[in-house]
């Protein structure tokens, strides 16, 4: 067969898309059949003149839109209708398909007609944990069964290098195509999940003293690991879409960083997503001084329509982090490095380090998960679940200053004046429901401000009695007779 090629002659708007979009024509008008093997990313890309990257997104927008899959070292395959009309069902944005399977694996999901998980009833409300729950649990149950009946023994419980299995590397290297990332396996180490990532990534790249800079607001564990390995932390002044390049530029100049670490996909705790033209300009000053982007990928499965990760602007000095801990669960901890191949020597040393080994029990599941395909199915459950708690959440708090995202599971309430954000926790507390204040994730500059994560709590009626504890308390006398805005 002579290798198929896009017509992009009269081509508008994102490349991606627009590659995407020729492949959906030339199934529809028959030059494409189902089974038909799609260009490799490479030789696309060359053909094209474009990125690779730029072919990694197209196909993963493709797959997504149910026409093709990809096989780690088989290629990336035209689908049959029947195929793809299942495919799509799973990856569309409310998965009805997939809502039925859960019912049939014996597990509803939590808030889609009503259902509640009585069991966990008692104790104070959990707005405070980031932890959505496993949607899944008769597939989790059923592949580990298949592990256990398949995998040798020898192969579970004995010593594996810190560089992973081939097989799983490679998985886990599929898993980074998805986002947009260089798919090959050499770029990838697996990792006991993105904490660990965080501290391989520091532990390779940062000295003591060295001056690492991160988001004014940041994952408070970054600051406990400043403590630990003992080098420097500051924030970055941020506007509604992330850091701002010029004070980014500004700390280059005078301070020397070393290295950088983001959460430019729903940020955590401000929800904020940047846009591809910030990312471009932050990878120029990335170059510019030379400085180690360390880059916190965790959410990008709940906003599908997110720009490329900003590593992609600028591979050559990123290290990308991504794990299951929110879309399987925490327990498994199971993560991955992609970075570039001259770094991967010392990282996968500070893997050694630190933990010798992930687990390849653990580390197998997740990746029978990433091939079955299930692990994107659970992706589309999550953000079908987020966003009808979301409508719980906002549904209530009318009126309020809250930055959130459509499909992801925590919000940021901006407190008026009139409002202690530590006299609201701790009184929120007294009333049985637990949220964060914005001290916990500053590095500088606090805002009046407080993160509200929905994910953890089974029963829609604790969701709702929860935010509607946090509306009363908002309303409160104890707070003056300030209007709320």
């Amino acid at each position: 067969m002579t290798m198929w090629l896009p017509n992009l002659s009269e081509a508008g708007g994102p490349v991606y898309r627009e590659i995407a979009q020729a492949i959906r024509e030339a199934v529809k008008d028959g030059s494409l059949k189902p089974g038909d093997r799609l260009p490799t990313h490479r030789d696309l890309a060359y053909h094209l003149g474009v990125t690779v990257g730029t072919i990694t997104r197209s196909y993963r927008e493709a797959e997504r839109l149910g026409l093709v899959a990809g096989e780690v070292g088989r290629g990336t395959y035209v689908l049959d209708n029947i195929q793809s009309e299942l495919d799509m069902a799973a990856t569309a944005p409310i998965p009805m398909a997939f809502t039925n399977n859960l019912a049939q694996m014996g597990r509803k999901p939590a808030l889609a007609h009503g259902a509640a998980d009585d069991s966990e009833d008692t104790g104070p409300i959990n707005f405070r944990m980031n932890c959505p729950l496993p949607p899944q649990e008769g597939h989790i149950r059923q592949t580990l069964l298949e592990i256990a009946g398949t995998m040798p023994i020898d192969d579970m419980v004995s010593y594996k290098s810190e560089y992973g299995v081939a097989h799983q590397r490679e998985a886990l290297a599929h898993a980074a195509g998805r986002v947009g990332l260089d798919d090959n396996p050499e770029r990838v180490l697996p990792t006991a999940g993105v904490q660990h990532g965080m501290t391989v990534s520091l532990l390779a790249t940062v000295r003591p003293g060295d001056l690492v800079l991160c988001e004014e607001l940041t994952y408070p564990n970054l600051r406990s690991l400043a403590n630990l390995l003992q080098f420097r932390l500051r924030g970055v002044a941020m506007d509604d879409q992330g850091i701002l390049p010029e004070a980014l530029e500004n700390i280059c100049r005078t301070q020397s960083p070393r290295a950088i670490y983001l959460m430019p996909t729903l940020h955590n705790p401000l929800c904020s997503t940047m846009d591809q033209q910030r990312r471009i300009e932050i990878a120029e000053i990335l170059r510019k001084y030379d400085l180690t982007l360390i880059e916190d990928g965790i959410y990008h499965f709940l906003d599908p329509d997110a720009p490329p990760p900003l590593s992609c602007f600028a591979p050559e000095r990123s290290i990308y982090l991504d794990g299951v801990s929110k879309s399987i669960g925490g327990g498994l901890r199971v993560g991955y490095i992609h970075a570039p191949g001259e770094m991967i020597g010392k990282l996968a040393s500070a893997i050694r380090s630190t933990c010798w080994m992930v687990s390849t029990i653990n580390l197998e599941l997740v990746t029978r998960m990433i091939m079955d395909g299930s692990l994107a199915q659970y992706e589309a459950w999550h953000r079908n679940e987020a966003a009808q708690r979301l409508a719980v959440i906002l549904g209530t708090l009318k009126g309020y200053d809250v930055r959130f995202h459509p499909t992801n599971y925590h919000i940021w309430l901006e407190l008026p004046d009139h409002i202690d954000p530590g006299e609201l926790v701790m009184n929120a507390a007294n009333s049985g429901v637990l949220l964060t204040a914005a001290q916990q994730f500053s590095v500088g500059h606090v805002p009046r401000g407080l993160r509200l994560c929905f994910g953890a709590e089974r029963s829609a009626e604790r969701l709702r009695r929860g935010v509607q504890i946090v509306d009363r308390l908002l309303k409160s006398s104890d707070f003056g007779n300030a209007a709320v805005i």
